[in-house]
């Protein structure tokens, strides 16, 4: 790990590479099961997964903060989620995703403040950040608020999250604090 990566001291943040993580997000976004609360769809094969991060990293487009969350074990560092702000329309979105094996285990909560700190220090310009999610997902309801977003308004029928069909998601808001 980077002495300058974001960390916990069971996590850290690194900027998500295609070459570097490829085969641990193609685990992650082939099996239905990581996906249930996900907007996005399943990818079946690498070259799906390859054309679905090519565009959400760094390298790609110096606007989009995306990084691996690498779980901080001896030896080898192993690529967990993702959590990260990329524009969707006039909208800075937080998005994360993490496998389901490591659910309930506190890593997003540990994650995503680590992101927050990090995407304010680099993006001193950007007032605010937006969120959407199922409000039937309480466990990422509950990571928003205990960063700081609030509710604002229901989207009715904006995403068809492919477990359980056409939803309503919450649109929370974060604003930059001085």
């Amino acid at each position: 790990m980077s002495k300058h990566s974001p960390a916990t001291p069971r996590i850290y943040l690194k900027q998500l590479e295609v070459s570097k993580h490829l085969r641990d997000f193609h685990e992650i976004w082939s099996d239905p099961a990581n996906l249930i609360w996900s907007m996005d769809t399943e990818r079946k094969t690498m070259d799906e997964v390859r054309e679905w991060m090519t565009p959400r990293t760094h390298a790609h487009d110096a606007g989009v903060e995306n990084y691996a969350i690498m779980l901080a074990v001896e030896g080898q560092p192993r690529c967990i989620g993702n959590c990260g702000v990329l524009p969707s329309g006039s909208r800075l979105m937080l998005g994360y995703g993490l496998k389901r094996t490591y659910w309930g285990e506190g890593y997003m909560s540990e994650a995503v403040p680590l992101l927050l700190r990090l995407y304010w220090a680099r993006r001193p310009d950007v007032p605010r950040l937006h969120a959407m999610v199922n409000p039937e997902n309480l466990p990422s309801v509950n990571i928003l608020v205990k960063n700081g977003f609030t509710e604002q308004e229901v989207l009715p029928g904006e995403v068809n999250l492919q477990s359980k069909g056409l939803r309503d998601p919450m649109h929370y808001k974060l604003e930059r604090h001085p």
